[in-house]
């Protein structure tokens, strides 16, 4: 499971998550090789901590071999699972918190337009002017900062659908590891769906040494890639 599966788990057994957010973690679940028992393991681990079972003390450097806690031994695996969830809540890599920025509002105006690029940047790499060649307008812009990185964020729309452009600050970073690995017109990109927001479509990709993640709902997939594939002449870098 990825990290995100982790945090899920935890919360969907614990209720944490209710309304939209439970039903796309259930429907999550479902796509998860044998789900349905690790949900009900995770349950189990939450009715014994909520019962009163304690936690085998961490190590320190003080005592280096503590004696642990009496906890039965099923319960003790489970509590391993707990606890790796729990450290792992917020750890999304960046790039997968850069396609998470999709859901966020905009914060300021869009850019305006200057040929086949918009007037805003990170570190030299344009976002471009998808509007006359496409019919994606761009519609506002916001600024973030995640693991210590500055990022931009270009909204465009299209009949009703939404595409995040985000562009990260300094060198490129890795690559999801589960995602499909797709060309398109000389560009790599590194390409998966996100049922965690409704089926968000991710593009994963470089320009110019630096990542950038396009994250949205299309009709098809094939629109994502063309957007990101397009360099409006030799404007927009490799």
């Amino acid at each position: 499971m990825t990290r995100r599966d982790q945090a899920m788990l935890v919360q969907l057994a614990d209720g944490a998550l209710t309304g939209a957010d439970r039903r796309r973690a259930e429907a999550r679940l479902q796509a998860i090789p044998d789900g349905e028992r690790l949900i009900e393991r995770q349950r189990r681990v939450t009715r014994a901590l909520r019962a009163g079972h304690e936690l085998p003390p961490l190590p320190s450097p003080a005592s280096p071999r503590p004696a642990p806690r009496l906890l039965a031994a099923g319960a003790l695996a489970g509590v391993l699972v707990l606890l790796l969830a729990l450290a792992t809540l917020g750890g999304d890599s960046t790039t997968e918190r850069a396609a998470n920025l999709a859901q966020q509002p905009a914060t300021g105006p869009a850019p305006e337009a200057s040929g086949q690029l918009l007037r805003a940047e990170v570190e030299g790499v344009p976002f471009p002017d998808w509007g006359p060649e496409f019919g994606w307008h761009a519609t506002g812009m916001r600024r973030d900062e995640i693991g210590g990185r500055s990022t931009a964020t270009v909204f465009y729309e299209h009949e009703g659908h939404r595409l995040a452009y985000t562009i990260v600050s300094g060198p490129a970073l890795p690559r999801p590891e589960d995602a499909r690995v797709i060309e398109r017109d000389g560009l790599r990109m590194s390409v998966y769906r996100d049922p965690a927001h409704g089926g968000h479509d991710v593009a994963v990709f470089e320009r110019d040494g630096h990542t950038c993640v396009i994250a949205g709902h299309v009709l098809e997939l094939n629109t994502l890639l063309k957007l990101a594939a397009w360099t409006g002449g030799g404007n927009v870098r490799s």
